[in-house]
C-alpha cells in the first residue's frame, strides 16, 4: 500500500480517469448554480445532474469529478466520530450512456489495486440481491465468496422514489482487528463500526421508478460512482481517523500555537475521557474552519438567514470550541492560510480573514453576556431549565440556542424544545400585522408650520410613544379631529416614512385612547416635517402612540434597495454613463428609468436581472454612514438629485451594500440583500426620447404570479400562432408542456414561443430560404438564420474529406452528409462557426440507435435507423436553440 498526500491521491484519480478517456470537470461552488432545491452541493454528482435527467448535453458521457460537498444535517456527530465531517470532496467517476457494470467495477478494482497498491485480500465487497453480473464480475477479479455479502433494498439499491434508480455495489477496506475484533457481520448487521470502511460506491442506474414502484428499464444506462476521499486518505495514510491526516493535522498543528493543549493521536486506542474531549474540540474546530472558508470563498457571508446563518452558527460552534481549549480570543481568522496550503487552493486569504475576524469580535461580545446569564441559571438548576430562559438569552441576548444546548447536554440539563418552538412562533405571530392602503392631498392650513417641529425615528423603531406637535384640518389649525374628515398631524417623533426619493411613505396606526386609526397617507412639507394624513378622532393634547405596519415597510425596504442594486448591476452592464432618471418605489414593485442610445435587448434586460439576484444571493449586509459631502465623494457615493432634495445638505446618508454600490439616500431598506429574496425584471420599455423604465418585483411571492400571468399571455400567442400556422400547415400542433415547476413550464413555452414565430415566418417562406452557392441550392434550408446543406444520399467514397473541403469553400453553412452501405447509413457533420457539430451528431445518434463523436467542427458516426429528411429537419427546428 503506497503512503501518500492527499493530494497526490486526489491527482492520481484525474489521471487515471483521464486515462480511460473521461473528461475532468473541476469543483464547482458549494453554492448551487440555478439550483433552489438544494441549499448547498452535498455531493459529488449534484452539479451534474441536469446531464442525468437529459436536461443538458454532457460536454462527454464519460466524466470524472473531485467535488467539494457541504453537509450540516448531522452536524452534533462532527468531532466525535472517525469520519464525520461538514465539509467534504467526493472523487466521481460517472457514466452517462457509455460504459456500465463491467467497466465500472475494473475501475475500481484496477485504480485501488493497481495505482494505490491496497491488498485485494482487505477488500469486502456488498451487491444487490439478484444482481448476478456485479456478483460474477467480483468474483472474476478473485474476490472470494466470503467476501461477497448480499444486500436489498434498502442497502443496496439506489432510488430517490421517482426516476432513474438502480443497484449499487460498495467497496469496504478492512483496517484490522485492532479496530474491532468482530468480522464481517458487521457489514451485514449494519452496525457502525471503524474496522471496515466504506471507500467506494457505485450505483448502477438502470431504472426508472414512475413514482408508484412500477420499474422500468432505462434505455439509456448511466453510472454514477463516489469515493470518500478523506477515507481513502486516512487508510493510505494509517491514520486511525480521517483527522489523522494531512489534510487536517496542519490546521490542528496551527490551532495549538494559540493553547496549551494538545492534540494526541494515540488516545483513539488509549481512550482517556479527558484527552478525547480535547480531542474532539480540535477536531471540531479543524473541520468547521475548512467549511467556513470554503462558503465565505463561494461568496457565502455570515449572517442570520439561511447559508449565512450555517456559516455563522460553524463560526460560533468553532470559536466555542476555543474558548474549551482555553483560547479565549479571536484565532480561527488566523487559520484560513493553512487551509489553503493543504487542499493546494488560492484563497483571498486576507477577505475571507477578515470576515471570519469580525464575525469572531461580535461573538466574543455576545458569547460573555450569554453565557454568564446561562451559568447563573445553570448553578440554580437542578435537572432541567425552563424554555423560556433559553429563548430570552437567544431574543434578548443572540445566544444562539443550538450552543445552550450543547452546554445543557454537557451539564444533563434537559430543557422543552416544543416549548421553545411556540414560544419563537408566538413572537413572529406577534409581528404579523395587516396590510393597508394610503391617500390624501396637502392643503392650505399646513401654511401655518414655521419651522422643523418633528424627528423621524424610523430608521431604528418602528414605533413611539409621542405627542402632537401641530393638528389641522383642511382650512385651520385645532384642538380635536374630526372622524369625518381628513386631518393632518405632525407628532414631536415619529417612525413614519414620508414619501421621498422615489420611496412610498409608511403605512400603519395612530393609537389614543385604545382607538386605532389608520393613517393614510405620509408626505414632507418645506421644512422637511413629516405630515400624517388620517381620518378619525384625534385629541392634541392627550399622547399617542404611533406603530407601523412592519410587513408593508418590509415590502418597501425590499424594492428601495432592489433599485439601488438595479442601478448598480445596469451600470455594471451598460457603463458607468447610466444615470438615474427618476424612480418610484412602493410596497407592490418599483420602476428605473434611465437614458439609453437604444432599446435594451431581451439578453441584456436577462443580464441586468440575473446580476442583481447575485447581488441578492451573496447576503450582503447593508450599512449606513453619516458624512458630509466631502466624504461622500471620496467614497465616490452615487448621488442624485431626487434623493438629495430631501436631506440635510450637511450631514449626508449614505446606503452601503459592500463591493456594490455606495448612495446618497434617505430611506429605508433590508439588513441584507436576502431579504429581497428574488429580483424580477417585468419589462422594459420606451418612455420617448430616449429614456427607458424598467418595470421590476421583488419577493418569491410576486416571482411566482409573474410566472402565473406569464404563462397564460404567453399561452394564448401560442395559440394565435398556431392558428395562423394551420392555415398554410393543417397537421400542425404546439404541444405545450404541462410542467408542475412554473420557472420550467415558463422557460419551455418562451422557447416553444420562439420557435414558432420562427417557423411562421419560415412557412411563408415555404419553410426554406435558399442561399447563394455553387451547391444543389434545394438541398439547403435556412433555420432560425442558420444555414443548413442536407444530403441524405451522399457517395460513400471520401465522406469526411469531401465535406471538409465543402465547408472551406463555404464556411457559413453547417453540412450533414449521409451515406448508405451494408445497411447502415454513414453521417458527417461540419459545422459553421454558428453551430456544434458533436451536438447536433449526439441529438441524431440518440434518436435513431446510433454510435460516434468528434468535435465541435467536425463530427461523424454511424445509425441503423433511417434517417430520414423530414425527421432530420424536424430535430434541428427542435434543437436549435441547443446548438
Amino acid at each position: 500500500m503506497k503512503k501518500l498526500s492527499a493530494n497526490k491521491i486526489r491527482q492520481l484519480w484525474i489521471d487515471f480517469f483521464r486515462g480511460k478517456n473521461h473528461l475532468f470537470i473541476d469543483s464547482k461552488p458549494l453554492v448551487p448554480q440555478n439550483d433552489n432545491s438544494l441549499l448547498w452541493i452535498n455531493s459529488g454528482v449534484a452539479t451534474l445532474k441536469d446531464y442525468f435527467t437529459n436536461k443538458k448535453i454532457p460536454p462527454s458521457n464519460r466524466l470524472v469529478s473531485t467535488q467539494r460537498a457541504l453537509r450540516t444535517n448531522d452536524i452534533e456527530n462532527v468531532g466525535s466520530t472517525s469520519r464525520h465531517h461538514t465539509l467534504f470532496e467526493m472523487l466521481g467517476n460517472f457514466s452517462i450512456g457509455d460504459y456500465f457494470k463491467t467497466e465500472a467495477i475494473d475501475f475500481a478494482y484496477e485504480f485501488l489495486i493497481k495505482w494505490l497498491e491496497l491488498d485485494p485480500k482487505k477488500l469486502l465487497i456488498t451487491y444487490y440481491d439478484g444482481d448476478n453480473l456485479t456478483f460474477e464480475k467480483w468474483k472474476s477479479l478473485g474476490i472470494p465468496e466470503e467476501k461477497l455479502i448480499k444486500g436489498n433494498k434498502k442497502t443496496n439499491f439506489w432510488d430517490l422514489g421517482q426516476g432513474p434508480c438502480g443497484p449499487c455495489t460498495e467497496i469496504y477496506f478492512d483496517r484490522g482487528e485492532k479496530f474491532d475484533t468482530r468480522g464481517s457481520e458487521l457489514i451485514k448487521n449494519e452496525i457502525e463500526n471503524d474496522r471496515f470502511i466504506e471507500i467506494w460506491n457505485i450505483v448502477f442506474s438502470e431504472f426508472n421508478n414512475d413514482g408508484m414502484q412500477n420499474y422500468t428499464p432505462l434505455k439509456s444506462k448511466n453510472i454514477d460512482t463516489g469515493a470518500g476521499f478523506e477515507r481513502i486518505v486516512s487508510i493510505l495514510q494509517d491514520g486511525p481517523t480521517n483527522y489523522d491526516t494531512d489534510l487536517f493535522l496542519p490546521i490542528i498543528a496551527e490551532i495549538e500555537k494559540n493553547t496549551d493543549f494538545h492534540y494526541d493521536i494515540n488516545n483513539y486506542f488509549l481512550k482517556k475521557p479527558s484527552q478525547t474531549k480535547i480531542n474532539t474540540s480540535f477536531r471540531i474546530i479543524s473541520d468547521h474552519i475548512r467549511a467556513i472558508t470554503f462558503a465565505i470563498n463561494d461568496g457565502v457571508l455570515p449572517s442570520n438567514l439561511h447559508r449565512g446563518y450555517i456559516i455563522r452558527r460553524l463560526i460560533r460552534r468553532a470559536y466555542w470550541n476555543g474558548k474549551k481549549l482555553g483560547i479565549n480570543q479571536p484565532f480561527l481568522y488566523k487559520l484560513v492560510k493553512i487551509v489553503g496550503k493543504t487542499l493546494e487552493y488560492n484563497f483571498d486569504i486576507q477577505k475571507i480573514s477578515n470576515i471570519i475576524l469580525q464575525e469572531e469580535e461580535n461573538f466574543a461580545k455576545t458569547l460573555e453576556i450569554g453565557y454568564n446569564l446561562l451559568n447563573a441559571e445553570l448553578k440554580i438548576a437542578k435537572n432541567s431549565i425552563k424554555s423560556e430562559i433559553v429563548f430570552k438569552l437567544f431574543e434578548t441576548y443572540g445566544f444562539p440556542v443550538e450552543l445552550t444546548q450543547e452546554i445543557l447536554l454537557e451539564n444533563n440539563i434537559e430543557f422543552n424544545l416544543n416549548t421553545l418552538k411556540e414560544l419563537q412562533e408566538k413572537h413572529s405571530e406577534i409581528s404579523r400585522v395587516k396590510i393597508t392602503k394610503g391617500m390624501g392631498k396637502v392643503v392650505n392650513s399646513l401654511a401655518r408650520v414655521k419651522n422643523k417641529i418633528s424627528e423621524f425615528v424610523g430608521y431604528e423603531s418602528q414605533k413611539v410613544d409621542t405627542i402632537i406637535n401641530f393638528l389641522a384640518n383642511e382650512n385651520e389649525e385645532i384642538t380635536e379631529s374630526s372622524s369625518e374628515n381628513l386631518s393632518y398631524a405632525i407628532f414631536k417623533k415619529t417612525p413614519f416614512y414620508a414619501t421621498a426619493g422615489g420611496q412610498k411613505h409608511d403605512q400603519g396606526w395612530i393609537i389614543q385612547d385604545n382607538e386605532k386609526i389608520e393613517i393614510l397617507k405620509v408626505f414632507k412639507d418645506k421644512f422637511l416635517n413629516n405630515i400624517h394624513v388620517f381620518r378619525g378622532k384625534v385629541y392634541k393634547n392627550r399622547p399617542v402612540f404611533l406603530k407601523l405596519n412592519s410587513e408593508n415597510r418590509r415590502k418597501l425596504e425590499r424594492n428601495h434597495s432592489a433599485t439601488h442594486l438595479l442601478f448598480a448591476a445596469l451600470r455594471a452592464e451598460f457603463g458607468s454613463e447610466i444615470k438615474q432618471l427618476g424612480s418610484d418605489n412602493n410596497e407592490n414593485r418599483l420602476t428605473f428609468d434611465f437614458p439609453f442610445s437604444h432599446k435594451p435587448s431581451q439578453e441584456k434586460i436577462k443580464a441586468v436581472e440575473n446580476r442583481v439576484n447575485s447581488y441578492i444571493n451573496q447576503e450582503i449586509n447593508r450599512q449606513y454612514l453619516i458624512t458630509d459631502l466631502k466624504n461622500a465623494q471620496k467614497l465616490n457615493a452615487i448621488m442624485t438629485l431626487e434623493e438629495s432634495e430631501y436631506m440635510d445638505p450637511i450631514l449626508l446618508r449614505l446606503v452601503i451594500f459592500p463591493e456594490i454600490t455606495t448612495d446618497l439616500c434617505g430611506g429605508t431598506h433590508i439588513k441584507n440583500t436576502k431579504l429581497i429574496e428574488k429580483f424580477t425584471i417585468i419589462n422594459c420599455q420606451s418612455k420617448g426620447a430616449g429614456i427607458y423604465r424598467i418595470r421590476a418585483v421583488t419577493s418569491w411571492e410576486k416571482y411566482t404570479k409573474f410566472l402565473e400571468n406569464n404563462i397564460e399571455a404567453v399561452k394564448k400567442k401560442i395559440l394565435n400562432l398556431e392558428n395562423k400556422i394551420r392555415k398554410i400547415d393543417t397537421t400542425f400542433a404546439a404541444n405545450l408542456p404541462n410542467l408542475p415547476n412554473l420557472e420550467e413550464q415558463f422557460s419551455q413555452i418562451k422557447k416553444i414561443e420562439e420557435k414558432l414565430k420562427n417557423y411562421y415566418k419560415q412557412a411563408l417562406k415555404s419553410n426554406a430560404t435558399l442561399v447563394k452557392s455553387e451547391l444543389d441550392l434545394n438541398k439547403i434550408i435556412q433555420i432560425n438564420k442558420v444555414s443548413f446543406y442536407l444530403d441524405l444520399n451522399f457517395p460513400i467514397q471520401n465522406l469526411k474529406r469531401t465535406a471538409a473541403t465543402l465547408r472551406e469553400k463555404n464556411p457559413k453553412i453547417c453540412f450533414i452528409l449521409a451515406a448508405n452501405l451494408n445497411n447502415n447509413q454513414y453521417l458527417v457533420v461540419v459545422s459553421s462557426a454558428v453551430v456544434k457539430s458533436d451536438l447536433i451528431l449526439y441529438k441524431i445518434l440518440k434518436t435513431h440507435d446510433g454510435l460516434g463523436g468528434g468535435n465541435a467542427k467536425i463530427a461523424q458516426g454511424k445509425i441503423q435507423k433511417e434517417l430520414k429528411k423530414e425527421n432530420l429537419i424536424e430535430l434541428l427546428w427542435e434543437n436549435i436553440q441547443e446548438f
